[in-house]
């Protein structure tokens, strides 16, 4: 698509030069228009654990296809680096829906694991 920036301009230029106004100085400011805004510094939730020893981990997922085999794996690894550690397993209730319908669940999280790990897929 071509830009409509001379047309306009030209049509302002008409406009001035049909009304008499020729003579007077024309000041045209140019604005972008992308909106360029300094995003504000993100900050977690909680501050971040000093280790993962003694720590209840849940894993979370939304019940998509090939979520328990990584979950496995995940385990694995986690159970293997930090022996001390406690896995719990909590799938989001009925699966993929939206988070405003488990408004119940992320409380639960909170309350039994120190941390989680949240795994999705689609």
């Amino acid at each position: 698509m071509r830009s409509r920036v001379p047309v306009l301009v030209g049509a302002l230029l008409a406009v001035f030069l049909w009304s008499g106004v020729a003579s007077a100085e024309v000041k045209l400011g140019v604005l972008n228009p992308r909106g360029e805004a300094t995003p504000p510094p993100a900050k977690g939730l909680q501050p971040r654990l000093a280790s993962l020893d003694g720590k209840r981990i849940a894993l979370l997922e939304n019940g998509k296809m090939g979520a328990k085999e990584f979950q496995d794996a995940l385990e694995g690894l986690l159970k293997q680096r930090y022996p001390s550690v406690t896995v719990l397993r909590m799938p989001k209730p009925e699966g993929s829906r939206f988070a405003f319908d488990a408004k119940d669940w992320y409380p639960e999280v909170a309350r039994r694991a120190d941390a989680f790990v949240y795994g999705m897929a689609d």
